[in-house]
C-alpha cells in the first residue's frame, strides 16, 4: 500500500507576508503604545496609553503617601505592578514583530523604515504630565549647574566668583563675571517658566542640593 508522503514547502518570503508581518507590527506596536479609552472611578472615559496610566498611577500614589493613607498607597502599589507587567508585555509583543517584520524584509533585499510601524508620541494626559514635569527637572538641572559653575564647579578648585572678584579690576575678568550672572538669570527665568507650565512651584533650595523635592 503506497503511503502518501507531505512535502513541506519552503517558507517562502513574499510581498504580501511581508506586507502582513508589518500589519501585526503595527497592529500590536498600537496596542502598546497609543492611547486606548480607559474607564476611571468617577464613570468618565479617558483615553490614555499603558505609559500614562502607569504616569498617573504613580501620581495618585505619591498623593496617597503624602496624605499618610496606607491602604489606598498599598492598592495603589499593586495595580500599578499590575500595569507594568501589561505593558511590558505588549512592549515585547511590539518590539518583537517589529523587528520580525524588518527582517522579513531585510532577507530578500527590502529596505524598510522601522519607525513606520509605530504611532505618533503620544499625546494622552498622563505622557503629556510626564514630559511636562521632564521639562521641569531639565530646567532646574541647567539652573544648578549655572549656579555651581559659578559658586564651585568642583571641590578642588577655587570658586570662579573668588577668582574673578580677586582680579574685577581686569575688563576680561569683568566680562567673565557678568557671563556667569546672565547664565544664572537667564536658566532661573527658565525653570520658572517651566514649574508654572508643570504647575508647580519653584524649589530654589533644591536647585543647590538635589537632594530636596523639587
Amino acid at each position: 500500500m503506497a503511503v502518501a508522503i507531505k512535502i513541506k514547502e519552503p517558507n517562502v518570503i513574499t510581498p504580501n507576508k511581508i506586507a502582513s508581518a508589518k500589519e501585526d507590527a503595527i497592529r500590536l506596536c498600537v496596542a502598546a503604545y497609543a492611547p486606548h479609552p480607559v474607564k476611571q472611578p468617577d464613570g468618565t472615559t479617558l483615553m490614555l496609553c499603558w505609559n500614562g496610566r502607569i504616569v498617573r498611577g504613580y501620581e495618585r500614589l505619591a498623593a496617597a503617601r503624602i496624605a499618610r493613607d496606607a491602604k489606598t498607597s498599598d492598592v495603589l502599589a499593586k495595580a500599578i505592578a499590575g500595569l507594568e507587567q501589561q505593558y511590558n508585555e505588549a512592549a515585547r509583543a511590539a518590539e518583537r514583530a517589529a523587528s520580525d517584520w524588518a527582517a522579513m524584509a531585510a532577507s530578500i533585499g527590502v529596505t524598510v523604515t522601522a519607525g513606520d510601524c509605530y504611532p505618533p508620541a503620544c499625546q494622552c494626559e498622563g505622557c503629556v504630565f510626564q514630559r511636562t514635569l521632564h521639562d521641569h527637572n531639565e530646567a532646574r538641572g541647567a539652573y544648578s549647574d549655572a549656579l555651581y559653575a559659578f559658586l564651585a564647579p568642583t571641590s578642588d578648585d577655587t570658586p570662579p566668583v573668588l577668582e574673578l572678584l580677586a582680579n574685577f579690576k581686569l575688563d576680561e575678568q569683568r566680562g567673565l563675571f557678568w557671563s556667569h550672572l546672565r547664565k544664572i538669570y537667564e536658566s532661573g527665568n527658565a525653570y520658572v517658566a517651566a514649574c508654572k507650565q508643570a504647575g508647580v512651584r519653584p524649589n530654589w533650595r533644591a536647585a543647590l542640593f538635589p537632594g530636596e523635592d523639587a
